[in-house]
């Protein structure tokens, strides 16, 4: 019955602006037609099959909703609505590792920042700019990366006194160290910044501050793609559980460890 439902939903959005309609009042097959500028053949068919289906009942001339269609209808608005939310922000989940995307519902309030043909480094300006004026205590981070725009936005919160976790995978930290390795030995010697090392590759970004989510999409090329921008409570929440998973399966590195290895 389920497959039968969801395709039949599926065929038409005249049946759940009908749905919806009938979960405010009750109404009668004409009324609905003017109301919904639908069809009357058309309302009085779906009607009759939402009888059928036991999603409403007709009495005195109006149809209602049973109990069954107004779940139906809320479950399928959630559905609708899901749908859509996740076609938003596809521009952040076809870059993102599924096991780290967050669920649509949490960027519901987010802002959504993807690098266009005309604005290549638009996603980039704004984490630049977002870290550069944040009034916080404390930045929690995992990157795929090391790049200098990033380094000089965060290093004058560090050398402000705000405590800073940094976790990068061990193949970026052997090409910084490589690169530069009396440089970033002094970088990570700061206080009050800490590096880890985490034993997982990482290929996305993240950086919380005390009220804050910036989660960043990379694509194939290591180029920021998207980021995603937001401060409700429920996403603050995911992304500092997922910073803790990958923070407690981590290993400091301090900056004796960088130049000795």
């Amino acid at each position: 019955m389920a497959p039968d439902a969801a395709q039949f939903l599926a065929d038409s959005p005249d049946r759940l602006a009908l749905l919806e309609r009938l979960r405010e009042t009750p109404g009668s097959p004409r009324d609905l037609a003017d109301e919904l500028d639908q069809s009357r053949r058309s309302v009085q068919r779906n009607l009759a099959a939402f009888a059928d289906r036991g999603w409403a009942e007709k009495r005195d001339g109006d149809y209602r909703l049973t109990t069954t269609g107004l779940l139906v209808t809320r479950r399928h608005r959630e559905y609708v609505d899901a749908l859509s939310a996740i076609g938003e922000n596809d521009a952040l989940y076809a870059h993102l590792p599924a096991d780290v995307a967050p669920d649509p519902d949490l960027l519901a309030d987010a802002t959504l920042v993807v690098a266009e043909t005309d604005q290549p480094q638009a996603p980039v300006s704004h984490y630049v700019s977002t870290v550069e004026s944040a009034d916080t205590s404390r930045v929690r981070m995992i990157s795929p990366v090391l790049s200098r725009l990033f380094h000089d936005a965060h290093a004058e919160l560090v050398l402000s006194g705000v405590e800073t976790e940094l976790v990068l995978d061990g193949l970026t930290i052997d090409r910084a160290r490589e690169k530069n390795p009396a440089e970033f030995a002094t970088v990570v010697s700061v206080l009050p910044f800490t590096l880890y090392q985490s034993p997982d590759s990482v290929s996305f970004g993240l950086t919380l501050t005390d009220d804050r989510v910036l989660l960043l999409a990379y694509d194939e090329s290591g180029q920021l793609h998207a980021c995603a921008d937001g401060t409700d409570p429920a996403f603050y929440a995911w992304a500092a559980e997922l910073y803790d998973r990958y923070r407690e399966r981590s290993e400091s590195v301090s900056g004796l460890d960088t130049l000795r290895s």
